[in-house]
């Protein structure tokens, strides 16, 4: 396990909105303690992801909310790029940093480069973590549970079973569960739990031992600008096809 890396001694002195996702909300706790430089916090619920223009949505009131508040200097988003959820977002007074990112696993993994590689080496890998298992939206027998009997109630037992059907087939194509925590407080329960998961879909298990220094990095700086985008008023986020994942283009051009 990888031990969670300590805050800076001194704090930046800027005065950071953090607008996070909830799948990340204990692994920030546990990051910015006595970070006195974050004046403000808003989280998401997990799962936005999926509706990627509403995420849009809500990041954008957020960002604005936050620029609203004289008290704040800077914005740090911890999200991926979800989903394209993150293009088009455009600070007006604030910067705004992100980690290059796809997603919050490379959070996790403390790296792009880490996450491309295990993607490469296990391309039918599906991500646990301890946010998304207390969801209870990962594939597994309580998720499995849980949709049987809303389909059931609402269709009838005919079509709940078809309905079933389709969501196996809908993970089809994975075939390993990948298990990464920051090791936690409780996190060895959430491991037990995604290798449970996999035991009952006929998975192979792989646990990747997270690392922090990523996430930490957002939360304190530095921000190098391999590791992460600063957008600064007047520009936007969109997206970059190559390993950048994310660039800053003025705002008023298209990518």
């Amino acid at each position: 396990m990888t031990p969670l890396p300590t805050a800076p001694l001194q704090p930046p002195g800027v005065n950071t909105a953090l607008i996070a996702c909830r799948v990340l909300e204990a692994e920030i706790e546990a990051l910015s303690t006595g970070a006195a430089h974050i004046v403000r916090r808003e989280f998401f619920e997990i799962g936005l992801h999926d509706q990627p223009t509403k995420l849009r949505s809500l990041l954008a009131g957020a960002i604005a909310r936050a620029e609203d508040d004289p008290a704040v200097e800077q914005v740090a988003l911890a999200y991926g790029l979800c989903g394209l959820a993150l293009v088009d977002l455009a600070p007006r007074r604030c910067s705004l940093v992100v980690a290059r990112a796809h997603d919050c696993i490379t959070l996790f993994l403390g790296s792009k480069e880490r996450y491309a590689a295990i993607m490469r080496e296990e391309p039918g890998t599906y991500w646990y973590s301890p946010g998304w298992n207390k969801a209870q939206r990962v594939p597994g027998p309580e998720r499995e549970a849980k949709l049987r009997a809303e389909y059931t109630a609402r269709f009838g037992a005919e079509e709940a079973e078809a309905l079933m059907e389709m969501e196996r087939c809908a993970f089809a194509q994975h075939s390993v569960a990948g298990h990464t925590d920051l090791a936690l407080p409780g996190d060895d329960k959430d491991r037990k739990y995604s290798e449970r998961c996999a035991q009952s879909l006929g998975w192979r298990f792989r646990h990747h031992a997270g690392d922090a220094t990523l996430l930490r990095d957002l939360l304190h700086g530095p921000w190098d600008s391999e590791r992460f985008l600063v957008v600064r008023p007047g520009e936007r986020i969109a997206h970059s096809v190559d390993a950048a994942i994310i660039k800053a283009i003025p705002a008023e051009r298209r990518a």
